[in-house]
């Protein structure tokens, strides 16, 4: 995926070649970010467990798709720089302020480290980083290659993961530039399989999650890939072997899903174009689910509470009052970031 880096950028679709693929993709992504959040924090989390196979299924590929999508859509490295700042930075700088006045008022305390990325703001942080770098980096041969070797070993680096969001940012990086190094032509090859050979690659990344979950036992903080072996009471080969084991299985949902998700603009798709202010808010439900959990009657019931209060964060949060809500917010903010950026630069002139 990186052959002639510094000779010229992978090609890009044209607006004409929109394909709603990746907007149903990203739609998904974001509905099972809630359930992943609530199945983890709802009360009564058993690793072996249904909860734990879903918790396992989507914590091995959701993020890292996000990731690759982010990283296909960056081809026009000067348009990435250029955007990333209101895109992603002014929206953790913003959600870190929101989520630390809401945690004081709400838990009685809090502490406000803008180094140290609180909970899902990582995401952010990260994008800012790959996208406002980007264009540099890509100058480093073989990078991609690089990037995985360092992701084989982020569990064994002897430092403080949470700075900068240092585990996770090094982690996703390699899917970032499997997008970005991704063209038109190889996606179009990947997406060559036929409907009904999708069914047993189902079966076998679904049979796997089955595996992990009951006779794995690995923490499922592990799959975060946001520490070190150490920190989570694992053996150093274990971290290396299960980072390559998540990669493979990142690797072929991704597949999966490109070549399962409709090229057509529905719901889901709506879903996919409004996925900020989805990931931003639920977050709030989730400091309350995580504080209070769901009631328990019995496992369906427990389960349905989940899925369907995913599914309402989902429905309400991407609803067009609260997206242009959220757009109008973020427009306003640069825009006053602008007026004073061209204050400070007339003031230092003179």
């Amino acid at each position: 995926m990186e052959n002639n880096i510094s000779k010229e950028a992978p090609k890009v679709l044209t607006p004409k070649q929109r394909s709603f693929i990746f907007d149903n993709l990203r739609g998904l992504a974001i509905w099972c970010i809630p359930i992943s959040h609530f199945t983890r924090v709802g009360g009564e989390f058993v690793h072996g467990s249904l909860g734990g196979i879903v918790y396992i299924t989507i914590n091995v590929f959701v993020m890292q798709l996000f990731m690759f999508l982010s990283g296909f859509f960056s081809k026009k490295v000067d348009r990435a720089r250029e955007t990333a700042f209101k895109t992603f930075m002014l929206p953790y700088l913003l959600f870190t302020l929101v989520f630390y006045i809401f945690r004081y008022f709400y838990f009685g305390h809090a502490n406000l480290d803008f180094l140290k990325p609180p909970f899902a703001l990582w995401f952010l942080f990260a994008v800012f980083f790959y996208r406002f770098y980007l264009k540099d980096l890509v100058k480093i041969k073989h990078l991609l290659a690089i990037s995985i070797g360092i992701y084989l070993i982020t569990g064994l680096l002897p430092v403080d993961t949470d700075y900068f969001a240092l585990g996770r940012t090094i982690s996703y990086f390699p899917f970032f530039l499997m997008g970005y190094y991704c063209t038109s032509e190889r996606l179009k090859k990947v997406q060559g399989l036929k409907k009904w050979q999708c069914i047993p690659l189902l079966a076998v990344l679904l049979g796997i999650s089955y595996g992990l979950a009951y006779y794995v036992k690995v923490p499922v903080a592990f799959y975060l890939l946001k520490t070190t072996a150490a920190d989570i009471g694992i053996a150093w080969y274990t971290d290396i072997i299960m980072r390559a084991v998540v990669l493979l299985l990142a690797v072929l949902w991704t597949i999966l899903l490109l070549n399962l998700m409709p090229n057509k603009k529905n719901y889901l798709a709506y879903v996919g174009m409004n996925t900020m202010p989805i990931y931003m808010f639920h977050l709030f439900v989730r400091y309350i689910v995580k504080e209070n959990g769901f009631p328990f009657i019995n496992w369906t019931a427990y389960y349905l509470w989940i899925f369907g209060a995913a599914s309402l964060c989902v429905i309400i949060f991407s609803s067009p009052p609260i997206a242009k809500a959220y757009d109008a917010v973020l427009d306003k903010l640069y825009d006053g970031w602008l007026i004073l950026k061209k204050k400070m630069v007339y003031e230092e002139a003179e």
